[in-house]
């Protein structure tokens, strides 16, 4: 056979399947990871193992390690935010007071399947080198995000807000505080008024107090509720 003395133009490299996060189907089959049909993102911790480079690969000794705890309370704390509506009169501020809630749906969204996620080790058995970023951790919130978190839409938000007196208490007017203790069905509001983001990030709830803010402040939480596609 005589040399030709071209150079080829690419150098085949094997690559761990791994390096690619994105789901890719074909004719015949594709991968399919279950998922629930439905998830309450409420106050229940998801409690996780990994080993210090954040890899899950041996249960047996990694159960054995502090394990990682991921709260839904300090995550929608972290992720929402309760504002005035300026767009109200002095009358109403006075009164019954308009309030905005705005929340971050796709950050707890991610953060609530990445824990799950890591709870049941669905990534198990896969090192930090298996991926093209090097960090296990990454490439789970790369698949979440490719391939999981689209298959959710909001249900509903189950919203809790509890009144406080001011006149007995040494609290601020317009202060309202975030306690998950105030989920009881007699604290349940459903007076609300949504406005949901076009891509479905970010949800705005628009309410009224129902008690004077001259005289009460409230304590609130809520609780979201996806549903599969």
């Amino acid at each position: 056979m005589r040399r030709t003395y071209i150079s080829p133009e690419y150098n085949q490299v094997r690559v761990y399947g791994t390096f690619n996060m994105r789901e890719e189907s074909n004719f015949f089959s594709s991968k399919m990871l279950e998922i629930e049909d439905n998830i309450s993102i409420s106050t229940i911790d998801v409690i996780y193992y990994q080993n210090n480079n954040g890899e899950q690969l041996d249960f047996s000794i990694e159960s054995s390690t502090v394990p990682i705890s991921y709260s839904p309370v300090i995550d929608k704390k972290n992720n929402h935010t309760l504002i005035l509506d300026e767009s109200q009169t002095k009358f109403q501020k006075d009164k019954n007071t308009k309030w905005i809630l705005i929340i971050d749906l796709k950050t707890i969204l991610l953060n609530y399947l990445f824990a799950t996620m890591k709870k049941y080790r669905s990534f198990e058995g896969i090192r930090n080198n298996m991926t093209q970023t090097n960090d296990v951790s990454v490439a789970l919130k790369q698949y979440i995000e490719f391939n999981v978190y689209d298959r959710y839409k909001l249900k509903n938000i189950d919203m809790y807000i509890q009144y406080k007196d001011l006149r007995n208490q040494n609290v601020l007017r317009y202060k309202n505080n975030w306690n998950q203790n105030v989920v009881k069905q007699e604290n349940k509001f459903t007076r609300l008024q949504t406005e949901t983001a076009i891509d479905g990030s970010t949800i705005k709830l628009m309410f009224s107090q129902e008690k004077p803010s001259e005289d009460f402040t409230f304590e609130y939480f809520f609780n979201l509720n996806f549903e599969k596609l």
